[in-house]
This record gives C-alpha cells, sequence and structure tokens, in this order.
C-alpha cells in the first residue's frame, strides 16, 4: 500500500460553478463531480467551499481496511460522496457516529475538528482531516428561522460571521447597505446591535418596527462615510448592483476608516468577472469566499480575521 500526504489538495465546489473554480486553481489533476484533485495550494480560491489540505491517497482492499487508516488518523469522519457511495457508507458504518451538523446561530459550542473522505474509485481513498471550514465539505446546515426574517438571505449572514468567527456584540453599530426588505438587518437586531438600514426601497414592517432599528431612505451609494462622527462597527451589504460599483463603494469606506468590520455580497452578472474578483482580492487583508448559501454571488470579508487567513493550510 502507498500514500502520499503532501502534494495533494482537495477543492470542494458547487458543481453549477466547477468551472470558475478549476479557472482559479489552475493545475487540476482530477476532477470528480464537484471535487477537483490538484497538486497546488491557492488560498484565495473564492470558489471553493472547503479545501483539504495534505490529502492521503490510499489504495484499500476492504472495507475495514480503509476504516482502520481513518480511524488512525482522526476521530470524526464525513464522507463527501462522488461514486461507489454505497461502498463509502459502508466504511462510514464503522466509524463514530458523527455530532449533529445541523447548528444554531451562533453556535451553543463549537463543532469538534471533522475530517473529510471520499472515494476516488472503488480501492482508492482519499481523506485529509486538515480542512478550511468549521463545516465538513463547507456544506453549512443551520436550524432555520421561518418566523421572524423577511426572507431567506439571513442565512448568508449567519454563514459568514461564522465563518468570520466574529459575533457581532450588543450596542455595537452597523449600517446595512440596501438593507430592504430587511433579512440581514434582523441578523443585527437580534444580536442587539444598533443597526442603521439604508434602502430606498422600505424595510419590511415587522423589521422596520424592532427596537435599535432606524431608516435612511435614500440610495446605499449617496452615503458619505466622511460624514459620520466615529467609524461604526460593521459595515454589510447584500445589495444588488454591478462588482464595480461594490468595489468603489468598498474602496470609499476602507479610505475613510469609517467601518471596522465590512461583509459585503459581491453579486456576479453573467460570465464570471476575474479581473475584477481579483481586484477585491488584492486589497490587504481581504477575503473573498463563495458562502453555502450564495448563489451566483461571492463574500467580501475585511478585514479577514485568523479564521480566514487560512494560517493551518
Amino acid at each position: 500500500m502507498s500514500s502520499a500526504s503532501s502534494h495533494h489538495y482537495i477543492y470542494v465546489g458547487k458543481p453549477a460553478y466547477i468551472k470558475e473554480l478549476s479557472q482559479e486553481v489552475g493545475s487540476v489533476s482530477g476532477i470528480y463531480n464537484d471535487l477537483l484533485l490538484s497538486p497546488n495550494l491557492v488560498k484565495t480560491a473564492a470558489f471553493a467551499l472547503d479545501i483539504w489540505a495534505d490529502v492521503v491517497i490510499s489504495p484499500f482492499e476492504s472495507i475495514s481496511q480503509a476504516a482502520n487508516l481513518l480511524k488512525s488518523a482522526g476521530v470524526y469522519w464525513y464522507f463527501h460522496p462522488i461514486e461507489n457511495v454505497r461502498r463509502g457508507k459502508l466504511i462510514q458504518e464503522q466509524l463514530r457516529s458523527l455530532p449533529s451538523l445541523e447548528s444554531t446561530f451562533p453556535l451553543k459550542k463549537p463543532l469538534p475538528p471533522i475530517g473529510c473522505y471520499t472515494l476516488l474509485d472503488r480501492h482508492t481513498l482519499a481523506y485529509s482531516n486538515k480542512r478550511l471550514k468549521k463545516w465538513p465539505s463547507g456544506h453549512c446546515y443551520f436550524i432555520e428561522d421561518k418566523v421572524n426574517p423577511p426572507n431567506r438571505a439571513y442565512l448568508k449572514l449567519w454563514e459568514a460571521l461564522t465563518i468570520l468567527d466574529k459575533i457581532p456584540q450588543p450596542n455595537q453599530t452597523a449600517f446595512d447597505l440596501g438593507a430592504s426588505p430587511g433579512g440581514w438587518t434582523y441578523v443585527m437586531q437580534a444580536l442587539g446591535t444598533k443597526v442603521t438600514a439604508v434602502d430606498k426601497a422600505p424595510l419590511d414592517k415587522k423589521i422596520a418596527n424592532l427596537p435599535n432599528v432606524s431608516f435612511l431612505n435614500q440610495s446605499a451609494f449617496a452615503l458619505d462615510p466622511t460624514q459620520l462622527d466615529t467609524p461604526i462597527d460593521w459595515l454589510l451589504s447584500d445589495v444588488a448592483c454591478y462588482p464595480e460599483r461594490l468595489y468603489e463603494l468598498v474602496l470609499k469606506w476602507i479610505e475613510a476608516k469609517a467601518a471596522k468590520s465590512m461583509i459585503l455580497t459581491i453579486k456576479l452578472q453573467g460570465e464570471t468577472d476575474f479581473a475584477m474578483l481579483d481586484k477585491f482580492k488584492a486589497l490587504p487583508n481581504a477575503r473573498v469566499l463563495h458562502l453555502f448559501n450564495n448563489k451566483h454571488e461571492v463574500t467580501f470579508f475585511y478585514p479577514a480575521t485568523d479564521a480566514l487567513l487560512l494560517p493551518s493550510l
């Protein structure tokens, strides 16, 4: 039996964006449904839902042999199916049961380290217990709030804040640009943050009437950050606009030093403009990631916390 653990990386993407992920990664030695195998570590790959580092690729003969390989390398393992699904599940049955992966927000307790494995073919196991995301393969599942938020956009912000590993605190301040109908405003208000929602369209009434929510009826792009008396704690935006316009807004707020933390959605339209994405990526101490709850969009973080700068990979 042979194995290699230092020159293989697996990138997990969404099937719809494997082309984009392949372009970011560059050298790809294999594509297996939603997984890319590569000799390159590209930490800035925005379309990676998860990155498995130091991937071990091992031939095996029996289910027990594969299970023992995993047991010797870690405690918890998540099967990422691409083919030979029944065989992979039989291996899973011989491993320790996983804790529940459906999470509350904020997380009541962190998930334990969970490794991921897959079967490249009937007798080839690929696995890693050194990964980017808290959730296995970046597949993020929350216990949803189906009563209070006006739309499902709140899930993006829940995921972003959890990945950032930084939760807004009571009495902090936030601007939610392009806030209507108020999904992101709902998230911040529920955490005790004082939110100013900015939009030409009105908020959902039940959000507008919440304590600590104020409303500015104007364009998100008309707001001048240099006019703020003190920096706000959070600048948020899920506004639909061209990436070029959002980039100009980001530069304006960074230059004014008017927000301590930013989370903004970059809406992609038509063919992905990688030149534009590279401009966002090139901003010092920034990070761009495709979230599990993103559609044809990516999320911009500034400044990136240690959790996003991938020191362990």
